[in-house]
């Protein structure tokens, strides 16, 4: 039978950006970080998971994405912005405590790049479906950000919403920002990271960190070669290992949360005490 905690949302100032999150349980924090234009919902079955192995499950909605504002009303278009953003975040909730980072596709990547630049911070740094640098089979999809396949429609979602404002409403410009942006949906923020995917590269950064660091890959994920995840880890060398899940694709988290807490449990216990 699943893990059933309840699972509460909070918010909380980030360099005076609101910033949404899930938390669930108490014990050693575990910070989790969702996939491309989505959200904190990923992790609304593993937060109980890490609860009822003792854990304080933390997972947030990245600037632009569901709850969370975007920094100055633009999506982030880098890897960094992403992990500097969640390394604030950490130190912000966390109390001081180091936790456990787990991150998933660009996520993953967040995840790299925390390695190479705060891994004195963190218990333990879990890469899911990451590369330390941009997959060579994504292309960089700047040109996508308006959406051509209905130009029309996105176009009109934003006027008629701002256009309909009344008059001292409209005069306001954060509310006429904040209302046009309600109305993205995840089309803008979600481009960005993937160009924040195409364009990272820490390949030079990550030798011998200060914490131990998971790489794992579900077997059925074409978007992560084996190949590279094994490259990245000698690049990390003795701090890494890798695991390889049968049977899982690209989102571990939500395919076998009770697996995967397994799995992220004993190497936090094993490697970091």
């Amino acid at each position: 039978m699943s893990a059933t905690a309840e699972i509460t949302g909070h918010y909380i100032e980030i360099d005076g950006n609101r910033t949404f999150y899930d938390e669930c349980g108490e014990g050693t924090p575990v910070v989790c970080v969702h996939t491309a234009g989505a959200d904190s919902r990923e992790y609304q079955y593993l937060l109980p998971e890490l609860a009822a192995r003792g854990y304080r499950g933390l997972a947030l909605d990245l600037p632009g994405h569901s709850r969370s504002y975007p920094v100055d009303w633009e999506p982030h278009r880098s890897i960094n912005q992403h992990a500097e953003y969640v390394w604030r975040f950490a130190q912000g909730v966390c109390g001081g405590e180091k936790p456990v980072m787990i991150g998933c596709s660009i996520g993953g990547c967040i995840a790299f790049d925390l390695v190479a630049n705060h891994s004195e911070d963190f218990l333990a740094i879990v890469p899911m479906e990451g590369l330390a640098w941009g997959s060579p089979i994504l292309p960089h999809p700047e040109e996508l950000e308006r959406p051509s396949w209905s130009t029309a429609w996105k176009p009109f979602l934003e006027f008629a919403a701002v256009e309909s404002l009344g008059k001292p409403t409209l005069a306001d410009e954060e509310k006429v920002k904040e209302l046009w942006w309600q109305h993205q949906n995840c089309q803008q923020a979600g481009n960005g990271d993937i160009q924040g995917w195409a364009g990272h590269d820490v390949r030079e950064q990550l030798a011998n960190p200060a914490c131990p660091v998971l790489i794992i890959k579900g077997a059925d994920d074409f978007w992560v070669p084996e190949l590279l995840i094994n490259y990245s880890a000698e690049l990390i060398g003795e701090q890494a290992e890798v695991a390889i899940l049968p049977d899982i694709g690209h989102y571990p988290m939500f395919e076998d949360p009770p697996g995967l807490v397994e799995l992220v449990d004993e190497f936090v216990k094993r490697r970091a005490g």
